[in-house]
């Protein structure tokens, strides 16, 4: 039941970023990134790799909540950048990287998008890690 909650609020939580996102004022500059007035921003700390790459099944748990939200959130993101016009993209990709660091900070990676690239592209590859990802529904080969 509490995935069935997780799902859906993360689902809350990316189309809220993608109907405030419709709403945005022109900008002066490329570099603007109008985020969402309603919803506190998450402090995304800066991460640095452990020395270790050994996580925990929480840890895993986590990472899994998040690679779920990541998978909704690309969905619907990819619909708006498709359909915007070129000069629109760089803004919404901005946007959408908040997002991705938003959505990871709420599922409990405090270093955000950076923390999640870590676990994939290091702690996944521990052969430690295995049963851990394994109880949090991955399946490691």
């Amino acid at each position: 039941m509490s995935k069935k909650i997780l799902v859906i609020s993360l689902l809350a939580i990316a189309s809220f970023f993608v109907s405030c996102s419709d709403k945005q004022p022109e900008a002066n500059s490329a570099n603007q990134v109008v985020l969402p007035q309603s919803q506190p921003i998450v402090p995304v700390l800066p991460f640095t790799a452990p020395a270790k790459s050994t996580i925990t099944v929480e840890r895993a748990l986590i990472y899994a909540k998040a690679s779920n939200g990541l998978v909704e959130l690309g969905v619907k993101w990819s619909e708006r950048i498709d359909n915007a016009k070129d000069f629109e993209k760089i803004q919404i990709l901005n946007a959408y990287n908040v997002a991705r660091d938003q959505l990871c900070a709420r599922a409990g990676l405090q270093g955000g998008i950076a923390e999640f690239d870590w676990i994939t592209n290091v702690a996944m590859k521990n052969p430690d890690n295995k049963l851990a990802f394994e109880k949090a529904g991955f399946k490691i080969k």
